[in-house]
């Protein structure tokens, strides 16, 4: 469960369910890579109001991160303020296997950073206590989050709670997205950074570039590619055809006004992508082994600045590019709609998803209860989030116009030394104390929970040649670059699935890998509609009709469940 990260504008970093900020790291195998010492916090540690000293105490806890430590200036900072020392129970192997083990034993830790599945596995053996009339009438700061309403939190079984979720933010402001389609900032600038609105816009920047460039670095230039083995045929190619058809990303399924849901791959306007890029592989632009290349393969091309354009959102390789000293190759992401069509996109929502979700929980085997959900109460205090989030006003960052800016010297420390860096300055506590949080998250004072998705951080870590080709664009971050969209909310549809409508969805998508290859490198383009009436044949023939019918149903009953 536990990765390490190289953070970059596609990094999803982790944030606290309490409002605890947190970070995922950089991958670490434990080769060649020791940990750098703590650097001293000579900033300012954001004091709230003076509260009087709390009683030492010491809790376990589990984490799968293997070089945790409770040593850095931010953690000595938490004790000071909460008198709380965690002591790390160390997680290696499988996560959700060792917390099963750990259940027969009855061997766990006071408390636990759990599964959505496998918490239901300790509520039946009464392995975690009931925590609401402990947040009652000990954590005004935690009911203070909730809005008074705990409902979010409630077990669907008995109504009683097992744990804490991330709660719920007012703003989701995410710098952090891009467009689907992302072209060299080498390929813009040879063509004097035309408008890019079309498909034909893209194709025609690429096009010309191959042209006057068939080599690059003594390999054959690539127009457009991307990875597509196994599962990832779908992942990529499906992303790109939903982008530029306007859909919003509502699992395999299109719904309509009336919440009626259908595969989505029989759509009007679903495989205009796909036209267009039987279009270009017929003119020598497209790379057909996109169509089963693995993510490794297709990056060993990326990687030495031979494709010019890539679709379907995934594949950026920009940091790569810039250690390759080749950041005049760096992609700019645009996000492009389908003629006459309208972009529509799930509403962010506020509040922590339900299915896979990461709780906090406290066990049977904690020693004081009370003294731990006071703990975690002191922490929802804003100043408390802010330390976790930010570190130390003056070192890990400054307020310029009322807003939080990270300091060059966080932006040093996590260059110099990424194995490290989230232990070393104490950034990575949050997630392994709670759960996850969303990207553009926000605190009670409006600013960013956490500084990996903030404005300054995005600015500071952005290549000068990105920086200076999105600003002959109009635009300042790759998100200022999206199409505007109309948000709707779809209700809350996660684990809602039977399991008939995912063995369908496992045979459609196996379908799809098979029809997609012969529509893009098909010839004659007369036959384009043919060969995907004889997918949606095959797929009727599976029960196509029963999956619209029971998709239908689970978006109906959501649609009656979203607060008006």
């Amino acid at each position: 469960m536990w990765k390490r990260n190289k953070l970059n504008l596609l990094t999803a970093v982790l944030v606290t369910g309490s409002l605890l900020v947190t970070a995922c790291s950089k991958s670490n195998t434990g080769e060649g890579s020791t940990q750098s010492p703590t650097p001293a916090a000579t900033g300012t540690a954001s004091p709230g109001p003076a509260t009087p000293a709390k009683t030492p105490f010491t809790f376990t806890m589990n984490t799968d991160n293997p070089i945790m430590n409770w040593t850095s200036d931010v953690a000595k900072e938490i004790t000071k303020r909460t008198g709380a020392t965690i002591k790390w129970d160390i997680i290696t192997g499988d996560f959700r296997t060792k917390m099963n083990v750990w259940l027969a034993a009855g061997d766990f830790p006071e408390v636990v950073n759990i599964h959505d599945n496998t918490l239901q596995s300790y509520i039946q053996a009464k392995a975690v206590i009931d925590l609401t009339d402990l947040i009652k009438q000990h954590a005004p700061n935690i009911m203070k989050a909730y809005n008074n309403d705990l409902t979010l939190l409630k077990d669907k079984n008995d109504g009683k709670i097992y744990g804490l979720l991330q709660p719920p933010t007012k703003k989701v402001n995410d710098l952090t997205k891009k467009g689907w389609i992302g072209i060299q900032s080498a390929v813009l600038k040879d063509a004097g950074y035309p408008a890019i609105k079309t498909l034909d816009d893209v194709r025609n920047v690429v096009a010309n570039y191959m042209k006057k460039y068939p080599e690059i670095g003594g390999g054959k230039t690539i127009g457009f590619s991307n990875y597509g083995s196994a599962n990832q045929l779908f992942n990529i190619f499906d992303t790109a055809a939903r982008s530029y058809g306007g859909f919003a990303s509502t699992a395999s399924v299109f719904v309509d006004d009336q919440w009626n849901a259908r595969l989505r791959f029989f759509e009007p306007g679903y495989t205009d992508f796909f036209k267009f890029l039987n279009k270009v592989n017929g003119e020598g632009l497209f790379d057909p082994e996109s169509l089963v290349q693995t993510p490794e393969q297709f990056a060993t091309k990326c990687n030495q600045g031979r494709v010019l354009a890539i679709f379907g959102g995934g594949g950026d390789c920009n940091s790569t590019l810039e250690k390759n000293n080749m950041a005049d190759r760096s992609y700019v992401w645009f996000d492009i709609v389908a003629p006459g069509k309208t972009k529509y996109e799930v509403k962010p929502t506020g509040e922590a998803n339900r299915g896979g979700e990461m709780w906090l929980s406290i066990t049977k085997n904690a020693k004081d209860p009370v003294r731990i959900i006071q703990f975690y109460d002191d922490m929802f205090k804003l100043e408390n989030q802010i330390l976790v989030g930010w570190g130390f006003e003056g070192k890990y960052y400054k307020v310029e116009n009322g807003k939080r800016v990270v300091t060059d010297w966080l932006v040093d420390q996590y260059k110099t030394h990424p194995d490290t860096f989230w232990e070393d300055v104490g950034l990575g506590y949050a997630r392994q104390m709670s759960t996850n949080y969303g990207a553009g998250f926000t605190l009670s004072d409006g600013d960013f929970a956490m500084w990996q998705f903030s404005e300054s951080w995005i600015s500071k870590t952005t290549s000068p040649v990105v920086v200076e080709t999105l600003s002959k664009y109009g635009a300042k971050t790759q998100a200022d670059l999206l199409v505007k969209s109309i948000e709707r909310d779809y209700g809350s549809t996660a684990g809602k699935g039977t399991d008939e409508m995912k063995k369908f969805n496992t045979e459609a998508i196996a379908e799809y890998g098979k029809t997609l290859p012969k529509f893009i490198l098909e010839k004659d383009a007369s036959k384009l509609d043919g060969i995907w009436q004889g997918l949606e044949k095959t797929l009727k023939e599976k029960g196509l009709d029963k999956y619209n019918q029971a998709s239908t149903e689970i978006y109906q009953a959501a649609s009656k469940e979203i607060k008006k």
